[in-house]
């Protein structure tokens, strides 16, 4: 069957995006999955290629690897498409689960699909759901009723807008979170203003769509996985482009920037997968390490917790050969050499990996060109660091860190366990007014100016 689209001109072109999403939605009889790409695969290829994040000198958010010890790819046919693979030290991921869980949908400031039709009731649906001491997540749960919530600026699902009369204070956790990704990998400033938590379950997708209602467009969207293993679905501008489909795992971040900032995304299906992860004895750098005594009572209480529950370790533990290109690319940069020096060591370093494209379209220059563009970000990153716009940043992160070691020293995680067993929690964060502008109105009254 083909499908077509309608475009702004009314002419009608053909869509490619949605048959793929029903074909990989279908379960009788299930999708051939051979054509998903996964970035723990040990085999060269053609579609993505490694992408240098580097230290930037912002004071670290506690429970994220060295920045520079990061997977991170990109994609040659989907520009400003990035993944990073799990940049969470062992068990720090179960603080941003209490929070999407416990915190942001009992905050009066927040919005979910249950307040949002008047019902009080969703505000305590994690206590509810505690209190029962159920030992799994069943259909009648209500707990399972809640599919999202939102934060800062409330998206309106009718107009498909935000407003100025319709939002809450945002979490600086989430904005710092955010900031520094943004940082680390040559996309800032950024100042996050608005989330939206989603709550998947093995039965739930999330149909094709872009993300245009933001007023400015340049700035990046940050899509943060937790939970059960998901097929994420990105194509083009128009459904006219063939998509792209990625596993995408626990703890993974989607970015889309650039030229994919408005590509059409979706979510098909969500696979069963091994329990979440427990918390290892590995440490961080002292420079990202938790701070203070306080910090090494965090990782025995919770390493003592995750023994308790006897979880599973993670299954991508393996460091695949995509992984190892990129920790060897990581290893052989000083961050005292200019970014001359870094980009011939990157492309030094990148040629044999980019030797493996077949002729797709994609030539070892195109793949080097990639590396010059990331060494150009890097430049921008050094000038935004020290820039005014991460005061912010700087004068709450000590206090975002504290937050997150006294979380973690008192959280019991097995109902959070219990929950993720059959479900996925995905963070979106995006920035809605350009840079100097604090309302939406004002952005208003400066169009109108001009």
């Amino acid at each position: 069957m083909l499908y077509m689209e309608e475009n702004k001109d009314d002419d009608r072109v053909l869509d490619l995006f949605t048959p793929e999403f029903k074909r990989l939605k279908a379960r009788n009889p299930p999708p051939d999955l051979s054509e998903v790409l996964d970035l723990s695969s040990p085999k060269p290829n053609e579609l993505f290629c490694p992408y240098l994040a580097i230290e930037s000198d912002l004071t670290p958010i506690n429970g994220l690897k060295p920045s520079r010890e990061w997977n991170v790819y990109q994609f040659p046919r989907f520009p400003g498409f990035f993944v990073v693979q799990n940049p969470f030290l062992d068990g720090y991921d179960r603080y941003w689960v209490s929070r999407c869980l416990k915190d942001f949908p009992s905050n009066k400031d927040n919005l979910t699909n249950l307040s949002a039709l008047g019902e009080k009731r969703g505000q305590n649906l994690w206590d509810d759901f505690v209190k029962k001491q159920s030992s799994m997540l069943s259909k009648g749960d209500p707990l399972r009723q809640l599919r999202w919530t939102t934060l800062g600026y409330h998206y309106n699902w009718t107009t498909k807008d935000y407003s100025d009369d319709n939002q809450g204070d945002f979490p600086q956790d989430v904005n710092c979170l955010s900031q520094y990704l943004a940082a680390s990998l040559g996309l800032g400033p950024y100042h996050a203003e608005a989330a939206i938590v989603n709550y998947y379950h093995l039965d739930s997708t999330l149909a094709g769509h872009t993300d245009h209602s933001e007023l400015d467009l340049s700035a990046p969207l940050f899509s943060i996985s937790f939970g059960q293993k998901a097929i994420f679905l990105l194509g083009g501008t128009t459904k006219a482009v063939k998509p792209m489909a990625v596993y995408v795992r626990s703890g993974d971040v989607c970015v889309m920037s650039g030229d994919s900032r408005l590509a059409y995304h979706a979510v098909p299906k969500i696979l069963s997968t091994p329990t979440f992860p427990k918390i290892s004895t590995s440490s961080h750098s002292q420079k990202n390490s938790v701070r203070g005594d306080v910090g090494s009572k965090v990782i025995e209480n919770v390493n003592q917790s995750a023994a308790d529950e006897n979880a599973d370790d993670d299954p991508l533990k393996e460091k695949s050969a995509p992984a190892k290109r990129q920790a060897d690319l990581n290893s052989s940069l000083d961050a005292s050499e200019s970014c001359a020096c870094k980009l011939q060591k990157l492309i030094d370093t990148s040629c044999e990996h980019f030797s493996h494209m077949t002729p797709m379209g994609h030539s070892i220059q195109q793949g080097l060109d990639l590396v010059v563009m990331n060494c150009d970000n890097h430049k921008l990153l050094t000038q935004n660091c020290s820039d005014h716009s991460y005061k912010e940043y700087q004068s709450n992160i000590d206090q975002v860190n504290a937050g997150i070691v006294s979380v973690l020293s008192n959280l019991d995680f097995n109902y959070f366990s219990l929950y993720l067993k059959s479900s996925r929690i995905n963070l979106n964060v995006r920035q809605v007014l350009p840079p100097g502008i604090k309302r939406l109105k004002d952005f208003s009254r400066q169009n109108k100016s001009l």
